[in-house]
């Protein structure tokens, strides 16, 4: 009785061990990282403005003649901000941004 039980036992763990290790191809997990772009915006005009981060949803206020960093994600897009509502698309994010100035103006 004990050497059925045992075999049982054995057998049970054997296919379970098996089981788990034999994943078909195509459920290969693959993680993607997003890293943050930085991307910096200087306010060449003469007005004060608000843009709006459409990825994160957060709005930030450049003042005039000042540079101000946003940390976006790759396609982020970023809009002006004109009476509560998007307005104009400024920028996409993109990697060759990271880092680099845009002047609001040409923007």
């Amino acid at each position: 009785m004990k050497k059925i039980i045992l075999s049982l036992i054995m057998l049970t763990s054997y296919y379970s061990v098996n089981a788990k290790l034999k994943l078909p191809f195509s459920m290969k997990m693959e993680a993607r990282i997003q890293s943050k772009i930085d991307i910096k915006i200087k306010n060449d005009t003469d007005n004060a403005v608000q843009v709006y981060n459409a990825g994160s949803g957060g709005t930030y206020s450049l003042t005039k003649g000042a540079t101000t960093t946003i940390k976006m994600e790759e396609g982020d897009k970023l809009y002006l901000y004109e009476k509560g509502k998007k307005g104009k698309l400024l920028l996409e994010a993109s990697s060759t941004m990271n880092g680099k100035v845009q002047l609001l103006s040409k923007l």
